[in-house]
């Protein structure tokens, strides 16, 4: 019995083996690629988890803002309150406001990896649902002495599908001053001064991704990037509200140099190297 035992278990184990070699050597298909991403879309869109998450977030941003409001009323003379009152909250679009699961698993569905084109299809045909928790403390921040601003990598020549989505979700104040829109940088440094220079003070960031708080850490590495966390932890759920994205973000191309540029092959490589695995031992 012991013997039948130990035959089936090295069996097994030249059978893993030798499938691991063979998967080194076979070529990655796109569509294998987009099937990585099956269980991270699933949870999005079925766990109660994932929407446990977003109403945490906009509670505690809405907490947050509160606290700001109060501080402001208490402490400003009434001379200075209108100034100190204009208070914006800086927020990204996709996957913080809106949620766009669907164009991920249409992906998955048929095999294709991002484009343009069909994700600009994807933004003309109006789909994308509100994020749990979004529509509610977008328009208690616009009632409430604030200004809800959207701040969007979406290409500018999507605008007009953008608003009639997000108006028809409930979003207030939605208009040319409070969405601006990707033009010529996906840097949102610009589209953050210029509100800042219009005499509002940004007293709130709300992103998926930590390219939507600071630009230092675009295009870098993922160790800079935790890192640059680590040095900012007394922020996150004061003035950085974090929602959670399994699917996609600057961390996908913070584990490899020219992440994108890889091949197929080369990004499935990159995304099992970077597991730390548990040796068995």
């Amino acid at each position: 019995m012991k013997k039948t035992m130990l035959a089936v278990i090295t069996t097994a184990a030249l059978t893993v083996a030798s499938w691991q070699a063979t998967a080194k050597e076979m070529p990655v298909t796109t569509a294998q690629l987009e099937n990585q991403a099956v269980l991270a879309v699933d949870w999005v869109q079925q766990s109660g988890e994932y929407r446990a998450l977003a109403y945490q977030a906009f509670n505690s941003a809405r907490m947050a803002f509160d606290d700001i409001h109060k501080l402001d009323l208490n402490h400003v003379s009434k001379v200075h309150r209108s100034d100190k009152l204009k208070k914006a909250v800086v927020v990204d679009l996709d996957e913080t406001m809106v949620d766009n699961s669907a164009y991920a698993a249409w992906r998955i569905k048929h095999g294709q990896s991002y484009s343009s084109k069909t994700w600009h299809e994807w933004e003309k045909a109006g789909k994308a649902t509100a994020i749990p928790g979004a529509v509610a403390f977008a328009n208690y921040v616009n009632s409430h002495g604030g200004t809800m601003f959207y701040v969007s990598n979406r290409s500018h020549a999507s605008y007009a599908e953008t608003v009639k989505n997000l108006k028809e979700l409930g979003f207030t104040g939605v208009n040319d001053k409070t969405v601006l829109l990707k033009t010529t940088t996906s840097d949102k440094a610009a589209r953050r001064d210029k509100i800042t220079s219009e005499g509002y003070k940004i007293v709130m960031l709300i992103g998926d991704n930590l390219d939507d708080f600071d630009s230092d850490v675009i295009h870098q590495s993922n160790k800079v990037r935790r890192d640059h966390v680590d040095a900012n932890k007394a922020l996150y759920g004061i003035k950085y509200i974090v929602l959670p994205n399994p699917t996609y973000g600057g961390w996908e191309p913070g584990m490899a140099k020219d992440y994108f540029k890889l091949s197929n092959e080369g990004k499935n490589k990159v995304r099992h190297d970077a597991l730390n695995a548990w040796d068995g031992k």
